[in-house]
């Protein structure tokens, strides 16, 4: 993708987390966030550990998201998760969190099993941010994305789901590959 074309694309989904973040209420914001996390994990059940530490190009930069294995995108779900259930928590009472930039990694490397309930644990605490929201939630105090600029809270949610249906695609990807292990 050429710097244009992605800028356009940014913009674009920029523009419509920030529309969805004033138009819709909680709960459908939420059922977005929640629908993407369930097809995330569904993506992952099942997987075995050589599956998941596969790669078509055999080796895993984790600079580069378009070469990661399962295993590399479930332990960059369980690093990301808590840091968007707390930005979401956070500029919704007001407050400014940032947490740590785009593609990030630091959970520790584990099998693919543990990997699976952490990412189960993780996504409990983040599908249930909404018991952290104010009656009057913040929409002016934002947050920024180093892709999509400034979000508010619920925009961040919003985010989240397309988040983890890239990662879901990335996943698919991965296990309907030729050489994909069996």
């Amino acid at each position: 993708m050429t710097d244009r074309s992605f800028e356009d694309f940014a913009a674009g989904k920029r523009a419509e987390f920030l529309e969805g973040a004033r138009t819709l209420a909680w709960d459908e914001i939420w059922l977005r966030m929640a629908t993407a996390r369930f097809a995330l994990i569904d993506a992952i059940q099942d997987v075995t550990q050589a599956q998941a530490d596969w790669t078509p190009q055999g080796e895993v930069d984790t600079d580069d998201e378009s070469t990661w294995s399962i295993s590399e995108i479930m332990r960059h779900v369980i690093t990301a998760s808590p840091n968007i259930a707390e930005i979401i928590a956070a500029t919704a009472n007001g407050e400014t969190v940032v947490k740590g930039p785009p593609g990030q990694i630091t959970a520790p490397v584990s099998d693919v099993d543990d990997l699976r309930l952490r990412v189960t644990s993780v996504s409990e605490r983040l599908l249930s941010v909404g018991n952290a929201l104010p009656e009057d939630i913040d929409q002016l105090t934002t947050v920024p994305h180093a892709f999509f600029g400034d979000l508010p809270s619920m925009a961040w949610p919003l985010f989240q789901a397309f988040h983890d249906g890239d990662h879901t695609r990335q996943i698919i990807a991965l296990k309907s590959h030729r050489d994909y292990p069996s």
